[in-house]
């Protein structure tokens, strides 16, 4: 079996294209991606239709006024098809029956048989990829697990068909990307964009900081919130918060997100602020809320997620309308948030709204608060 050096992230992106105008291959000596579309084998053939008996095709193209980026596609397309059957190859186009594989083989890897009879239910008929994918969204856990499955299971399938042409690949892997902020800085920063967006609203009553973002945990796994509502509240702009708060949360990473959880003001769980920009009922088969679209953009989703009622009452950080911390708030939850949010309630411009002291709660283990549910055990935990 020959060894050769092939870029890794070139044929993972090859393997996992679904388009019928782009079509990859594999120079087996060189281990070049290629990729031509239908366009450029059109304007090759074009070019060869006006070029003359003793044309070359660096010749060509080097007269030509043709952009470089396009120069190169046409010669990787005539390379191609000099090549095509000996030397060069076609990448695999993706296999929904392999995917479908991929997708069975995880979910027996579920240990939860809730979740795992859940998504067994949603991985059927039309739009399975799509429910699959749905009812991970709010398991953070089994959500990246299934990430580094699918990418080992990529890999694999590359190197079974590699096998099959007599070829052990090197995998040259992508460089590591520029340094971030911590996710814990960027996540403070979104969180503090929804205390100014929300406390604007008319209706809300109360926003606190729940969840990872309470504890020092380095890598947390979201941005929990959660605010108190009147019963007459229009949600929608609330929503719309949350939906800007979630995508800031993503940004960080492909396994984050943010929730924010809604109470009533004597202390009832609602449910969560609905993160589709369209909610309603029948818009989505997989949705769980109890009475979706009773009141609009909110996901009453109660038998999957529970907020204890101490949690509600007293939850561990209050943000707004005044900051209460009833536990040692970590450096960066109080250089990142509190602090900017006391300069805006002291300045003229601000709520002018007192600081109190933090009320003290016997038991600091139950300070943080629990979601009790299948889908999650604590809110950002």
């Amino acid at each position: 079996m020959r060894r050769l050096k092939i870029k890794l992230i070139d044929l993972e992106g090859a393997f996992e294209m679904n388009s019928p105008e782009m079509h990859h291959y594999l120079d087996t000596e060189t281990g070049e991606v290629l990729m031509v579309t239908d366009e450029f084998s059109q304007e090759l053939e074009q070019l060869w239709e006006e070029a003359g008996p003793k044309d070359k095709l660096e010749d060509l193209l080097r007269k030509s006024k043709l952009p470089d980026l396009q120069k190169q596609a046409l010669a990787e397309a005539q390379r191609v098809e000099e090549h095509y059957g000996t030397r060069v190859v076609s990448v695999p186009e993706p296999d929904a029956h392999r995917d479908s594989g991929d997708v069975d083989a995880f979910i027996a890897t579920i240990a939860e048989p809730a979740l795992r009879a859940e998504l067994h239910r949603a991985f059927r008929g039309r739009g399975a990829f799509r429910r699959f994918r749905e009812v991970l969204r709010d398991n953070f856990r089994e959500r990246e697990r299934w990430f580094t499955f699918k990418r080992e299971r990529l890999r694999q399938h590359m190197a079974d068909w590699l096998a099959s042409l007599d070829l052990e690949p090197l995998w040259e892997e992508p460089p590591a990307p520029p340094p971030q902020p911590p996710v814990r800085t960027q996540l403070l920063e979104a969180a503090l964009a929804f205390v100014r967006s929300a406390a604007r609203l008319t209706g809300v009553k109360r926003i606190a900081l729940i969840g990872s973002l309470t504890a020092p945990e380095p890598s947390p796994k979201d941005a929990d919130l959660l605010v108190t509502v009147t019963d007459d509240m229009d949600l929608a702009p609330l929503a719309k918060a949350a939906r800007q708060l979630n995508g800031r949360a993503l940004q960080t990473g492909r396994s984050r997100g943010a929730d924010v959880f809604l109470a009533d003001v004597g202390g009832h769980y609602l449910g969560r602020a609905c993160l589709w920009k369209e909610c309603g009922p029948g818009i989505r088969l997989s949705c769980n809320a109890l009475h979706c679209g009773q009141r609009h953009y909110l996901h009453d989703d109660l038998r999957a997620i529970k907020l204890e009622p101490a949690l509600i009452q007293n939850p561990p950080i209050e943000l707004w309308p005044a900051v209460v911390t009833r536990m040692a708030a970590p450096a960066d939850v109080e250089e990142s948030l509190l602090k900017p949010i006391r300069a805006g309630m002291q300045s003229p411009a601000g709520q002018g709204a007192p600081v109190p002291k933090a009320k003290p709660i016997p038991d600091a283990g139950e300070s943080r608060g629990r979601v009790t549910g299948h889908s999650r055990e604590t809110p950002g935990g």
